[in-house]
């Protein structure tokens, strides 16, 4: 038994386009910053201004002391600490007499 070749249909709307309306032309403006020294000002001062030295930190532990080579009667040591703000660790290296003293530098110096 043969069977007959039919075509398919064309659907309505057609599928080679039409009846699609586009969105508005994009305009871009490409004319150089009237002010390009004002804007790169505003810009940083968007940026959060965390630097080490405003940081404060409550949490400081030594992870290494060893006699200084250049302080005689002093340690080299290396201190970790948390910054509160940001939980971010921070590793200073410190000369000094005692273990208290030590902390202290390290949280003068901003963690």
């Amino acid at each position: 038994m043969r069977v007959p070749n039919r075509t398919t249909p064309t659907p309505d709307p057609s599928p080679q386009g039409g009846g699609e309306k586009s969105a508005a032309p994009l305009r871009l403006n490409l004319a150089p910053m009237k002010y390009p020294l004002l804007a790169a000002l505003l810009a940083l001062a968007a940026l959060p201004m965390a630097a080490p030295a405003n940081a404060t930190c409550s949490s400081c532990n030594i992870q290494t002391k060893a006699p200084s080579a250049t302080a005689p009667g002093k340690f080299d040591y290396r201190v970790s600490c948390i910054i509160d703000e940001s939980g971010d660790e921070v590793n200073t290296t410190v000369t000094a007499a005692t273990d208290e003293e030590a902390i202290e530098l390290t949280k003068k110096k901003g963690c």
